[in-house]
């Protein structure tokens, strides 16, 4: 047989051709393959790598776009999902178990260890105290150093570091710092307005430490983008501080009357409920009033604090399961 496409004849080539190998019954001559012969086997072996039509290959890239977009925003709620139930646990459980701790410590012979943690927040409540009335301050080790005076460069510093933290804070739109800066600005201004600022110092040494370790513990609370947040050490460890000075101060007055600490401090002068009562006129019972009192606000502000970080960490823990969702 003849072959159509290099017209070598032979008997014995009935399916396809001796010489070039071409199949009789898949060759196409030229005027219907659209060109030559050889541009018709070279179209035929580049089929496979030949780049798919438009309508072939949509599927394809939407797919890939899909792995590329819509797999990232299934995976990452699940970690953020992983991380607000975590958080969750840590703020049902943290603030109960320092307390608790605390509260043991203080029941204990280590209730020195929990009173020398108390003395910083103790001196520095004098200290701020003094500040805020216009005095300068320098709390060192179980005593602060204050003038007697009120220093009207000690008013107009303190007021300009406090106006320029809220500026500062207002232009990083953060709002709750806006918010702190406001609420220590008045305190000064009603702690300048005071008649008989002298016993304020005194009465801010323990009143102070209660203050200030209900802030140590409200730190926990920090926001996710913090540094305090993301410093789980340092987080944890002001949280136990805090509880252990809170506990050590607030036992001492709501404890019995003869463990108060009347008396004097040897090298230093009367103890700060001697000062207030010697010197200041202040009754016994008035004291201890007002420092329970004031230790019970603290309390109570804690107990707030508390339940708006449960049921804010749960709303974190529902908005993960949304987004999957929606993915």
């Amino acid at each position: 047989m003849r072959c159509p496409k290099c017209q070598f004849d032979h008997e014995l080539q009935t399916t396809d051709c001796l010489k070039c190998g071409i199949v009789f019954s898949r060759y196409k001559p030229p005027t219907e393959a659209g060109g030559t012969a050889e541009q018709g086997e070279s179209a035929t072996r580049r089929l496979p790598t030949a780049p798919l039509p438009s309508s072939a290959s949509a599927p394809l890239a939407a797919n890939a776009a899909l792995s590329e977009t819509t797999l990232p925003k299934i995976t990452e709620p699940l970690v953020d999902r992983t991380i607000a139930f975590r958080e969750l646990k840590y703020r049902a459980l943290a603030l109960p178990l320092a307390l608790l701790f605390a509260w043991l410590v203080t029941s204990m012979g280590l209730r020195i260890v929990a009173g020398m943690l108390a003395m910083v927040v103790h001196e520095s409540g004098h200290a701020i105290t003094a500040w805020l009335t216009g005095r300068w301050a320098v709390p060192l080790p179980w005593v602060t150093m204050h003038g007697d005076e009120r220093s009207w460069s000690v008013v107009l510093i303190l007021t300009s570091v406090i106006l320029f933290g809220g500026y500062l804070a207002w232009r990083m739109e953060r709002w709750g710092w806006v918010c702190i800066a406001g609420a220590v600005l008045l305190t000064q201004f009603v702690f300048l307005s005071l008649p008989n600022p002298g016993a304020m110092i005194v009465f801010g040494g323990d009143g102070g430490a209660l203050v200030l370790a209900t802030i140590l513990m409200a730190t926990f609370y920090a926001p996710r983008q913090s540094a305090l947040y993301r410093s789980w050490g340092l987080r944890w460890g002001l949280l136990v501080y805090g509880a252990l000075a809170f506990l050590h101060v607030f036992r001492t007055w709501s404890g019995p009357m003869e463990d108060l600490p009347f008396g004097e401090i040897e090298g230093v002068n009367l103890s700060d409920p001697s000062l207030l009562t010697d010197m200041y006129g202040w009754s016994v019972l008035q004291l201890v009033d007002r420092y329970v009192r004031l230790g019970t606000v603290c309390l109570v502000v804690l107990l707030a604090l508390y339940v708006w970080g449960l049921v804010s960490a749960y709303l974190q823990t529902r908005i993960p399961s949304t987004q999957e969702k929606t993915a």
